[in-house]
């Protein structure tokens, strides 16, 4: 493992810092990678000459495979009407097509079309130096610390997702509240 010059090899260096003090540093750190994602999902969209939620959804795509246009409105949080128009956009830019559900014909399946993934698209590729730079980053670190970062990482995104899909759950189950006897 190489280490820049003044830099303490992982597990090296001073002592563990108190727990209350490294959940502070967690949390900073993780919203700085959560901004710094941002800027790198705008960055990618530029690029690939489409906004950004429309890459959001080619890179749901190519991450998850096919999904309903049900399935897509839920994970980025849209309108089943933004959806159709976000995929009409990118079926107009031949990088998606719309199947029929496998199981169920009443139902369309959207899925990335053939060679989109590397169609200048970003989704299907890594920017410039971005490897590079990560595989740099990882050498410092041991495999078993290696296995611990992406123990942690599966952990995480199975957090955020179980959380994204309830944020706005009580605001929608209290609009179907049938509304209790008026006040006089």
């Amino acid at each position: 493992m190489d280490t820049a010059p003044g830099e303490d090899a992982p597990g090296t260096g001073p002592a563990p810092r108190p727990r209350g003090e490294l959940y502070t540093a967690i949390r900073g750190d993780g919203q700085r990678l959560a901004a710094g994602l941002i800027r790198l999902l705008h960055a990618m969209s530029a690029e690939s000459d489409l906004n950004p939620t429309d890459f959001q959804c080619f890179a749901l795509l190519r991450v998850g495979g096919p999904m309903t246009p049900g399935e897509i409105a839920q994970s980025l949080r849209l309108t089943t009407g933004s959806v159709t128009v976000v995929v009409d956009r990118l079926a107009e830019r031949g990088l998606v097509r719309r199947d029929r559900h496998p199981e169920d014909r009443r139902k369309v399946v959207v899925r990335l079309a053939e060679g989109a993934a590397g169609a200048g698209v970003h989704g299907g590729g890594v920017p410039m130096g971005l490897a590079e730079a990560m595989t740099a980053l990882h050498g410092r670190y041991s495999e078993a610390e290696l296995e611990i970062i992406d123990d942690w990482l599966a952990r995480a995104g199975a957090v955020l997702t179980e959380v994204a899909a309830g944020i706005g759950g009580e605001r929608r189950r209290a609009r179907r509240r049938p509304e209790g006897p008026a006040s006089a």
